[in-house]
């Protein structure tokens, strides 16, 4: 008996197109909830919290946030740096975007840590060296001797002529340990007109610190030998003088004023 000859049937091929209907699939899947967000979060109030110095007001102008943005589109760092740009006093903002229609603008403000002078005329600084406005004596500042700064404007940071600026470098590292050791408010004034030192007005007394010191080390130096100093009978309670921590390191060396 002749064998009948079975003829193969063409295999199907599975799987041909399955990726692609996976992948576009998930595109579409991606443009929906894309098109959902541009639709529906929509910003309808912004809050802010942490100001002071400028009205909530003046931080949503500044930001330029309005209603009806995006919200998820909405860039943190463009918002963040238009605020930082304008408002001087502002020193970080965090936006928080709070669905569905909500942002909250969480500021942070910087202090007038000192004062320096300009052709202009004097400018209030904080303590990292931005510029902040022109001084008309309303505020009691660390006034600083020595640096002028050119150039200033309004959220700027201080720049000085090319031979000033160790000098400004040296400053403004004490001005932060002033502000991180709470002094501030207890210092009148920097000197820093001499060649190899820098002479603090802290209350009562004139530090004399070296240029590019470590001031954190300084200023608990300082303030360790005026305690033990007060409790010894060495620094009577009351009498102002000089503290001069360029002598020896590590030591400070008290002598009477006044």
């Amino acid at each position: 008996m002749a064998r009948q000859r079975r003829h193969a049937r063409p295999k199907r091929r599975r799987g041909r197109f399955s990726g692609l209907y996976k992948v576009l699939s998930i595109l579409l899947v991606v443009a929906a909830v894309v098109l959902a967000c541009v639709v529906f979060f929509r910003v309808n109030s912004v809050e802010v919290e942490g100001n002071v110095r400028y009205t909530a007001e003046d931080i949503i102008e500044a930001s330029g946030i309005q209603i009806g943005d995006n919200l998820i589109g909405l860039s943190r760092s463009r918002v963040s740096a238009a605020i930082c740009t304008q408002l001087p006093y502002v020193e970080n903002v965090s936006i928080k975007k709070v669905l569905p229609d909500r942002v909250v603008l969480e500021v942070s403000e910087r202090v007038a840590a000192a004062s320096v002078d300009s052709a202009e005329g004097r400018w209030l600084i904080s303590a990292q060296g931005k510029l902040l406005e022109k001084d008309d004596g309303s505020v009691q500042t660390v006034s600083i001797t020595g640096l002028t700064a050119v150039g200033a404007y309004p959220g700027g940071m201080v720049q000085v002529a090319e031979e000033e600026e160790n000098t400004l470098r040296y400053v403004k590292d004490l001005l932060v340990e002033l502000e991180d050791h709470g002094w501030l408010g207890q210092c009148a004034s920097i000197d820093c007109t001499a060649a190899t030192y820098i002479t603090l007005s802290y209350g009562i007394y004139r530090v004399k610190l070296p240029r590019g010191g470590d001031y954190d080390y300084c200023l608990r130096l300082t303030q360790s030998a005026l305690e033990s100093g007060k409790e010894s009978g060495k620094i009577p309670e009351g009498v102002g003088g000089l503290l001069d921590l360029t002598v020896v390191e590590g030591r400070v060396y008290f002598r009477r004023e006044g």
